[in-house]
């Protein structure tokens, strides 16, 4: 479901005259190059920032001069543990570089200038993740995502405000890995090795994702010395249960030819359990039931990642890859006692995935690539149930299988005056199996609940946009997607338009406009004729009829000193389709099916405001509120109509407590108001992490000390009282656990981008 939660805006000013690079090399005192500190090139007199960089492994490092002719410079030399350096520039080789542990400070030099952090580029809001670095504890490029002003992370999983759900890209492509993989890779990203990370709360045609997007752009790794490099590490995590993870990465750099491999085995229990409270009414007579119920769920996953690149010449790349992800024994078991039923529900399976990707680009702007994926996942559930007047025992046997192909080209030419046309298309075909088999233990006839389905799903989309600058202030975006989509005998044709718009008056005001449409669809699983019992008193019921969702979503963002952000947003998505409860009226049973609302309607405004106390304490407020609407007149045997308002305050903070070692702490807070999703009327939430990272080794290792929601008050609760359903959800999630990591990195490591595999729809 699409939902507005936080949101992202920014901006800067570009002036272009001449460019010419800077070099140098910095060391300690004992001649030991320095790698990852950060060098920034200031303009004269007052200390504007021109451009940025990090040293390299050797302590080398080369940054952009791109200025107007005469303008004199200085260099801004800073690293945790050193005194911060500033050099008076009168040459384009600036030498080797002693960092001492006093300040090194040249007569005559004053600088008052703070390095912006965002700038506004081509409809887009691109952020210096090494100047968030510098005031900030993060360390990878995960966490560099969850510091971008709006981006929410909340079970790891990341919303965008006045956009809802994002998709993170690398490199303008999407991944072809899992959600999953995609983060943990982020996570073993040194925050070193990410360029800058950019929002599009609408991603042009040509990134082949529509909606909103983070693109994170990584730095390019060669060397004409081939050398291995790698990284270890590990997690303990304990809540209810206890759980962790190891993992394992190797890079092979050369001139021409980089490898990985990744191996990673991830232990994960996690506790299930709600209360749930419901007023029946069935032939006139009401009901009381009450039912608790408590479970686990625990696998072992087993995550490979081997890739090859390729540099056939310059600008022209080969990339292949292959992902896995192998879950040999998931199990889960759930226990229901109340005082309508007792039942016991066990599940066994064996989950796997295996992915292909071949990409091509070339000098002349052209992008190939084919895209295979296969999944299965097959299953047993041992079911027994016993009430006052009868009793159920059976076993079923369930089998997921998915085979989809990818193909996709595209084509972008750069023309005379800042002109540029971008075209393509991307075709996907999917075909999916699936089937139950229900075996009763106990004699009774269940063959009517079996079922056999073969899901043939076809998309082909077409696209074409340009991007024009008009000087160094306007810049316009616009794009145009047609698809045809197939799935059994549901076809459609449809056209997505996107537009970004950016205009920056002044150093201190950026403004910019964004319109997208976009599509989401569900689970193959949720559109299969499938009845699945939960426990005694609630199943789940397959809906053949659900069809995909369409979205229209328009932002308006202003930012203020390159660091203020205000933001106005509207949603509407047709067909919207979510999972809800019901009551039936033909038997004694709570019925979970996944249905399409006529609509849901979303506008708010945001607003984010970053400080910081000296260099001891950085903070960052965001405040949102939001109208939300639901709409559907097809909701079993009723319809419903229900509206509210939500407010969302959220508070991040960074305390350094030493620089050498460096060691840091970060309390963070949220605060959620009562809100609605369909006819549920969801109960306000707050919740508070605290954190401790330890950084050593010249950066190469990292211990993390970490409390997840401290109060364990994150998970909302869901009431129901409308036109004859009532009933109440009490959850008690997994959510306050304990965890701690070490993380050692050799030979330089820096971890690459890799796709991700779009799993988003399989399983059940």
């Amino acid at each position: 479901m699409k939902r507005s939660i936080l949101f992202a805006a920014a901006c800067g000013i570009i002036t272009n005259a001449y460019s010419q690079d800077i070099t140098g090399k910095i060391v300690d005192e004992q001649n030991v190059p320095l790698s990852y500190v950060n060098v920034v090139l200031l303009s004269l007199p007052d200390s504007t920032f021109v451009s940025g960089t990090i040293s390299g492994e050797n302590g080398e490092f080369s940054v952009s001069k791109h200025t107007e002719k005469g303008d004199s410079h200085c260099l801004k030399i800073s690293s945790i543990g050193y005194r911060t350096l500033i050099l008076d520039l009168q040459k384009d080789k600036a030498g080797t570089i002693i960092l001492k542990e006093e300040s090194t400070m040249l007569k005559g030099i004053v600088v008052n200038g703070e390095r912006p952090l965002v700038k506004a580029e081509k409809g887009a809001l691109t952020y210096d993740v090494e100047a968030m670095a510098e005031k900030s504890t993060i360390s990878n490029a995960y966490e560099s995502i969850t510091r971008l002003p709006g981006v929410v992370e909340q079970n790891e999983k990341l919303t965008l405000m006045g956009a809802g759900g994002v998709t993170v890209i690398l490199n303008g492509k999407p991944s072809s890995m899992t959600n999953e993989q995609l983060m943990n890779l982020l996570k073993n990203t040194p925050v070193s090795n990410v360029k800058k990370a950019e929002i599009m709360y609408n991603a042009p045609a040509k990134y082949r994702v529509r909606g909103a997007v983070i693109n994170i752009e990584l730095k390019k790794q060669k060397s004409e010395e081939a050398f291995v490099r790698g990284e270890i590490g590990g997690n303990f995590t304990q809540g209810e249960y206890a759980r962790g993870n190891g993992n394992m990465n190797l890079s092979f750099v050369g001139k021409k030819i980089t490898a990985d491999i990744l191996y990673s085995a991830d232990y994960t229990k996690i506790k299930t359990a709600y209360d749930f409270i419901s007023h029946h009414t069935l032939n006139g007579k009401l009901y009381e039931v009450e039912q608790y119920n408590k479970g686990s769920k625990r696998n072992l996953t087993h995550n490979i990642r081997t890739s090859l690149d390729y540099q056939i010449a310059e600008n022209d790349n080969l990339n292949m890859a292959y992902t896995a992800a192998i879950a040999p024994d998931i199990k889960s078991l759930e226990t229901s006692s109340g005082n309508l039923s007792e039942s016991i529900n066990a599940k066994t399976g064996n989950q796997q995935m295996h992915n292909l990707n071949f990409d091509y680009t070339s000098h002349w702007g052209m992008n190939v690539g084919l895209d295979y994926t296969y999944f299965s996942y097959p299953s047993i559930q041992d079911f027994t149930n016993k009430t006052d007047n009868t009793g159920q025992d059976f076993l079923v046997n369930s089998r997921q299988r998915i085979n989809r192909w990818n193909v996709y080209a595209g084509q972008t030419h750069t023309l005379a005056n800042d002109w540029s046309l971008n075209y393509g298309v991307n075709f996907s075909f999917a075909d999916e199996k699936s089937s139950q088999a229900y075996t009763p233990q106990d004699g009774k006839d269940m063959s009517a609940l079996n079922s056999d389905t073969d899901l043939d799903e076809r998309t082909y989309n077409f696209y074409g946009g340009f991007e024009k600058s008009f000087g160094e202030r306007l810049s316009l975006s616009l794009s145009v997607a047609g698809e045809y989509y197939k799935l059994a005998d549901y076809t459609r044709w449809a056209v997505y338009p996107s537009i970004q718009l950016s205009y920056t008056p002044s150093a201190s005001h950026a403004l910019l406009f964004s319109f997208s449409s976009d599509k989401a669809y569900p689970d193959y699983w949720e559109m299969q004729d499938i009845t699945s019992y939960l426990n005694g008193y609630a199943k789940l019921v397959g809906n053949p009829n659900l069809r995909p969702s369409t979205d229209y979503t328009a932002n308006f963002t202003y930012v203020l000193k390159s660091k203020y952000m205000f933001d106005l947003y509207y949603t509407h998505v047709k067909d919207l389709f979510a999972q809800l409860a019901y009551q039936s009226p033909d038997e004694l049973s709570m019925i979970y099916q996944s249905i399409n609302y006529n609509y849901e309607q979303n506008f708010g405004v945001s607003v984010i405001v970053p400080f910081a106390v000296g260099g001891f304490w950085n903070s960052r407020i965001s405040l949102d509120g939001s109208y939300f609407k639901d709409i559907c007149h097809n909701y079993h045997d009723i319809s419903f109509e229900k509206t509210a308002w939500r407010g969302l305050a959220i508070m991040n903070n960074t305390f350094k407590l030493a620089s050498n070692p460096a060691i840091s702490l970060e309390l963070n807070g949220m605060y959620v108001t009562s809100s609605i999703q369909g006819i549920y009327d969801l109960s306000s939430v707050w919740k508070v992490d605290a954190g401790l990272k330890w950084t050593l080794a010249n950066k190469k290792a990292e211990f993390r000390l970490k409390v997840n929601d401290v109060f364990d008050s994150a998970t909302p609760d869901a009431t129901v009282n409308y036109k004859g359903q009532h009933f109440e959800m009490n959850q008690h999630a997994d959510s306050r656990y304990f965890s701690m990591s070490f993380t050692y990195k050799f030979g330089g490591f820096k971890s690459k981008e890799h796709k991700e595999v779009d799993a988003s729809r399989f399983g059940y």
